[in-house]
């Protein structure tokens, strides 16, 4: 801090207008980006402090909310504030909160799947094509920020009878944008809620912007008075009575042929909170969700062990290295035991079997393990002229791959 007091001085004494101040680097990138595990309004004291060494403007960014970074301006100890990413999002944001229509307003959930995807892990500089990581500021959750010339909302030449399966995050994109360009739509959704998987991929406490693209989902189809069929379980397509048909069922957890695979639960089990987990918890698979499920682990005081197949944590395509480094340093930061290229032979009531790369074996005593090893794709029907698959039915993804093929599905209909 005393380095910063001084060169923000010399940056004022050499001319600049303006300070644009947050913590980081590229090495410390969760810093200058924040992904949701960091709090909100993270950089604001420190860049309150640099104000007080300079008489130009000091505007802070890094995952502001809009009442601190106001109240701090009206008290004098900031000049502005900075906002980047919910621009993507929602560009009438700023408009909406004019208006009091904050619950309108499309939240960042802080994710970098478009706007800075760069993903590292060990042994690999940048895991996805130099093509794509090379377009920045694009959107996860809006596919029309910097990609209008694709993406384009078009009243459709004839409205048609739009059904669509599964009340998911892709099913409820397909249906907000088809109701927007004419179509009728009804979603049929086997359970009782909308979201699907996403409710449990929102559960953690780190993951309120989530919690709040829920509502803001809910909001939509009531705004545009989408009809849902809840609790109305669709097994055969032929029975439905639609011009086209949406197939938006999700994916199922896979299950190894790991011996006492029985005495553990999966990853959705655990984020419902229909099963209760002891004091040391055994997770299976160090990708993005059981890292985020150790982070929530360590959050409640539970001592974690992570078993991962690979050399690294979170080996994903597509996860920026702000989210990653950010998961990675904090589980050496809160001694989480990580057993990398170590493969898991045996599951007991108590304990885990494991086998690392020189074959050796290790028994751990645990009180509960947790099978996070990734997703099948369950649709219930395959694609045709007039069928067509989304979100983690067609493939497994994130939230852009799902609502970018909710918007591919939705501008040919």
């Amino acid at each position: 801090m005393e380095e910063s007091e001084r060169a923000a001085k010399y940056l004022q004494d050499a001319g600049y207008d303006m300070l644009n101040c947050d913590n980081g680097t590229y090495d410390a990138w969760y810093w200058a980006h924040p992904p949701g595990y960091m709090p909100n309004n993270c950089n604001l004291e420190d860049v309150m402090h640099i104000k007080q060494y300079v008489d130009i403007p000091v505007v802070c960014a890094g995952k502001m909310t809009v009442e601190a970074g106001a109240k701090a301006v009206s008290e004098g100890k900031l000049d502005g504030v900075g906002f980047a990413r919910q621009f993507l999002v929602d560009p009438e944001w700023i408009t909406k909160l004019m208006n009091d229509k904050e619950i309108d307003i499309k939240p960042c959930i802080h994710c970098h799947n478009a706007c800075f995807n760069m993903g590292h892990h060990k042994g690999i500089g940048n895991d996805q094509p130099l093509e794509d990581s090379m377009h920045m500021s694009r959107c996860a959750l809006n596919p029309i920020t910097m990609q209008h010339k694709r993406y384009t909302l078009k009243k459709a030449k004839k409205a048609k009878n739009v059904a669509i399966i599964g009340a998911g995050v892709g099913g409820m994109e397909t249906a907000i944008v088809l109701t927007k360009r004419g179509h009728n739509v009804t979603i049929y959704e086997k359970s009782n809620r909308l979201g699907g998987v996403f409710n449990e991929a929102a559960a953690p406490s780190f993951k309120d912007a989530d919690k709040q693209l829920l509502k803001w989902y809910e909001n939509q189809l009531k705004e545009l008075n989408i009809k849902v069929e809840f609790n109305h379980e669709i097994k055969d397509i032929n029975s439905l009575h639609a011009d086209e048909i949406v197939i938006a069922t999700g994916s199922k957890a896979k299950r190894p042929p790991i011996k006492g695979i029985e005495n553990s639960i999966e990853a959705c089990d655990y984020l419902k909170g229909d099963k209760e987990v002891g004091n040391k918890v055994v997770i299976v698979g160090g990708g993005l969700t059981g890292t985020e499920m150790a982070y929530d682990l360590v959050l409640k005081g539970k001592e974690v062990v992570i078993i991962e197949a690979l050399n690294d944590l979170i080996c994903t395509p597509h996860v920026c290295l702000a989210n990653t480094s950010f998961l990675r340093e904090m589980m050496a930061y809160k001694n989480v035991d990580v057993r990398l290229e170590t493969k898991v032979k045996e599951i007991g009531e108590n304990y885990v079997v494991v086998t690392n790369k020189n074959g050796s074996e290790d028994k751990i005593m645990c009180d509960t393990t947790i099978i996070s090893i990734g997703y099948t794709p369950t649709p219930i029907a395959e694609p045709s002229k007039h069928v067509y698959l989304v979100g983690d039915a067609l493939k497994v993804g994130n939230l852009r791959t799902v609502i970018w093929r909710a918007w591919d599905v939705a501008m040919k209909i």
